[in-house]
């Protein structure tokens, strides 16, 4: 486990590798970190924690790019857009511009540019998964990716017990990129969590699970689905207070009633809750994968409700799916008034060209908004038992209509985050 204890190292660390003791490593390489669009923690938060923390005692100190041996280049794209374009074309800059005989080390997800770069690039190597342990290897340094860190900027032991996701939604990136899928085992879990207990215990008070699909966990070692021995397994230490299953978390689709029953019988204080409407009607659930309908969705949100009426409920919904109608988009908003999250994030869906959503014509950008803007305005004029968050992109200019434009290339849009940065809330749903 590794301690993240200052704030400022986050920032610190797209800025200025030297954070280490010196005197602390045995052998650190020359090398210039890019940083290239890591701006925004929420999107690279596993990145960050679990690989990119415990990989700096690699940086000898910040040299000048013209100067290093070796170019660390990690790209946290999968969370993000299909950065494939911007990728090719940062590599090629560096390509270019580096010292004779300066070695290219792409690292994680950015790895996914290895087949369009097919071989047109000398010198260059990928390290696909448990990039910071192969390094470590490489250069004689006993470092390896952390799963369990504790971050004091939030006062939670952080746990990432799967890597990946299974799914093939149709609008979802997965469906062409190659994100391994990886679980610990419940012994690895237990037996670190041992370890803490003995040595700090006051670290486990909170425990937040994170990952991109925590319903898959134990697929790949068990044949079968065992999250719900994973939440009893933390729920049953005795120095656990607060549980929290955030950010994305569960598939609502893959939450068996075994799954459900486990988290609505957590008897820790659950303060948070993370799971994906997507879409509000059946037709489009149909059309873009899921394997659940509103109804399942209803009931799941109502039991959880139920067994935790002080848990924070998070949601997503996508607008703008190709043949979206706006009996859809009334669907929607009933259902996000059936189920009363507490947050909601609002986004207008886009669909890389390789997803296969995107081979149905697409809806318009005028329409796409004007269906955003419906949505809004059906949930600013709810009733509600309670008052909700609600994010979304800003499509609006003072003192004249626009359409919402995306942009190939986002990254200037990312620009504006700091590694702190959370989802702007634009407006509150209050109580009726």
């Amino acid at each position: 486990m590794i301690i993240i204890n200052d704030i400022e190292a986050r920032k610190q660390l797209f800025r200025n590798a030297n954070l280490v003791n010196p005197k602390e490593v045995k052998y650190k390489i020359n090398a210039e970190y890019l940083r290239f669009n890591c701006w925004n923690a929420a999107e690279c938060y596993r990145e960050l924690m679990v690989s990119f923390f415990p990989m700096l005692p690699l940086i000898e100190k910040e040299v000048s790019f013209y100067e290093a041996d070796y170019i660390l280049y990690a790209h946290p794209y999968a969370r993000l857009e299909d950065m494939s374009p911007s990728v090719l074309e940062q590599i090629r800059w560096i390509d270019k511009n580096r010292k004779e005989g300066a070695e290219i080390i792409v690292v994680g997800k950015a790895t996914n540019i290895k087949p369009i770069i097919d071989g047109s690039i000398s010198n260059i190597t990928f390290y696909e998964s448990h990039f910071t342990k192969t390094l470590g290897k490489r250069f004689e340094m006993n470092i390896e990716d952390e799963y369990f860190v504790y971050d004091s900027s939030c006062g939670w032991l952080n746990i990432w017990p799967v890597n990946g996701c299974r799914k093939k939604c149709k609008f979802c990136r997965r469906t062409y990129m190659n994100i391994p899928f990886e679980s610990i085992s419940l012994e690895t879990i237990k037996s670190t969590l041992d370890k803490i207990k003995v040595k700090a215990p006051k670290l486990m008070e909170g425990i937040c699970l994170r990952a991109e699909n925590l319903t898959e966990y134990g697929i790949d070692i068990y044949g079968e689905q065992r999250l719900q021995d994973l939440i009893r397994l933390i729920d049953s230490y005795e120095e656990v207070k607060y549980i929290t299953l955030f950010p994305i978390g569960l598939a609502i689709c893959e939450i068996t009633d075994e799954i459900l029953e486990a988290i609505c019988s957590i008897k820790k204080n659950v303060i948070s809750i993370a799971l994906n409407l997507e879409a509000g009607s059946n037709r489009i659930l149909k059309l873009i994968g899921k394997n659940h309908t509103r109804e399942r969705a209803i009931h799941i949100f109502k039991e959880l409700r139920k067994a935790h009426p002080k848990a924070s409920i998070h949601t997503g919904v996508m607008v703008g799916f190709p043949t979206e109608e706006l009996t859809d988009i009334y669907e929607l908003a009933d259902l996000i008034e059936q189920i009363q999250p507490n947050d909601i994030f609002c986004n207008l869906v886009e669909i890389a060209p390789k997803c296969p959503l995107a081979e149905l014509p697409p809806l318009s950008d005028n329409l796409r908004e004007y269906h955003l803007k419906i949505l809004l305005k059906l949930l600013k004029n709810q009733k509600r038992e309670h008052e909700a968050d609600i994010s979304y992109p800003k499509i609006f200019k003072k003192g004249k209509r626009s359409t919402y434009r995306f942009k190939k290339e986002s990254e200037e849009r990312w620009k504006r985050f700091s590694l702190l940065t959370i989802p702007r809330k634009e407006f509150v749903l209050k109580k009726h």
